[in-house]
């Protein structure tokens, strides 16, 4: 914001509120049993998510810049996948559906449920649809999932701000010029 990074994970209740529209965007609300009721949004949860985001962030960005993958990162994502175990259950319409439980649910569900999401973008989405935002003052990521792949920005916002940060440069590039032009013209 302004130029000055701002965390927008700095409270448990902020925690909560990002949870809640996490699940309503999912397209697999109930990957593990109880993490769409989690209740206990705690500052000891709200460090191992930041933990977690810290280590996904490094090896997408590796991903990204094509680097090698720091192993302690890939530690954090599988210590976290060993939070649960998976089991096959029937759906009330009678199919058969893989079903993840966490072994402690009130404080692993969450985990295990971004943990399993960052599994499956990692090992079954295409890595060059991977992409850092264009917006030199944003430090968001994003998976680009437009038919053309030509994303470059995280949200319309971003792109509105880096291109109003752009016409703002160019307009002053073009004053300057026409500064030193006139200041030419003047000492003639």
């Amino acid at each position: 914001m302004r130029g000055k990074k701002r965390d927008l994970l700095s409270s448990p209740e902020d925690l909560a509120a990002w949870w809640q529209e996490a699940l309503s965007l999912s397209t697999e609300p109930d990957a593990v049993e109880g993490a769409a009721n989690a209740a206990s949004w705690t500052n000891e949860l709200l460090k191992a998510i930041k933990t977690l985001r810290t280590a996904l962030r490094s090896v997408v960005m590796s991903l990204i810049e094509q680097c090698p993958i720091n192993p302690g990162d890939l530690a954090e994502l599988n210590c976290l996948l060993h939070m649960g175990y998976q089991s096959l259950e029937v759906t009330p319409e009678g199919k058969l559906e893989p079903k993840y439980h966490a072994f402690d649910r009130e404080k692993q569900a969450v985990l295990l449920s971004i943990a399993l999401s960052a599994l499956r973008l990692l090992t079954q989405g295409e890595r060059t649809r991977l992409r850092k935002c264009k917006n030199e003052r944003c430090i968001g990521v994003f998976y680009d999932t437009t038919r053309s792949a030509t994303r470059h920005w995280c949200t319309l916002e971003c792109m509105n701000r880096a291109r109003s940060v752009q016409h703002y440069r160019q307009a002053k590039r073009e004053q300057t010029a026409l500064d030193e032009e006139v200041a030419t013209v003047s000492d003639s």
